[in-house]
């Protein structure tokens, strides 16, 4: 699947919230650098087609797309529990959310120690993974779009293979990150 923004904007001038954007991705791994502290999200949200631009155009198919831990929008408590966070994706996901298949999954991960524990415990490369693991268990999803990543700290060499291996599946792959993160990843 791809995904065009052609001249996608939000604002104008130098004021803009976000300048006009042209980026095309997919298929495989799109590593997007966006400067600012509201800019990922934006962009993000322009690319998961939940953001309508005030200039230009966006191609993308909302249903086909899941925003992973985008703030504010996608990204859980962090006073969650994994066992919780895991419970309610599937239930997203359409699926049973019982105990033995919370935990089932969590240890198909290598997580089921981090059951109890709040999702801000969580390794960064785990959370990562993990939630981009569980978006792609809604029907119909062909992207993810990661949102900022490197917030959450962690050397990114130790979660972009986890996405680099999504990709190979077939899945569409956008990091929306900061420059630096893109610089050590592309």
């Amino acid at each position: 699947m791809n995904i065009t923004l052609t001249d996608a904007g939000i604002g104008s001038g130098l004021g803009a919230a976000v300048p006009p954007l042209t980026v095309t991705a997919g298929p495989g791994v799109t590593v997007l650098p966006v400067e600012t502290a509201e800019r990922p999200l934006l962009v993000s949200l322009l690319l998961g087609g939940r953001l309508r631009p005030d200039a230009g155009e966006v191609d993308t198919d909302s249903a086909r797309v899941a925003l992973v831990d985008t703030p504010v929008v996608a990204e859980p408590s962090p006073g969650a529990s994994l066992q919780s966070v895991v419970a309610e994706e599937f239930t997203f996901a359409g699926r049973g959310a019982s105990r033995g298949a919370v935990r089932e999954f969590l240890e198909r991960h290598e997580l089921l120690g981090y059951a109890k524990v709040a999702v801000r415990s969580l390794p960064p490369a785990d959370r990562v993974r993990l939630f981009s693991e569980l978006a792609l268990l809604r029907p119909g999803i062909e992207a993810i779009v990661v949102t900022s990543p490197e917030r959450h700290g962690g050397d990114p060499a130790a979660w972009f293979p986890a996405l680099e291996a999504i990709a190979e599946r077939g899945t569409t792959v956008v990091i929306v990150t900061d420059l630096p993160t893109a610089e050590l990843i592309s």
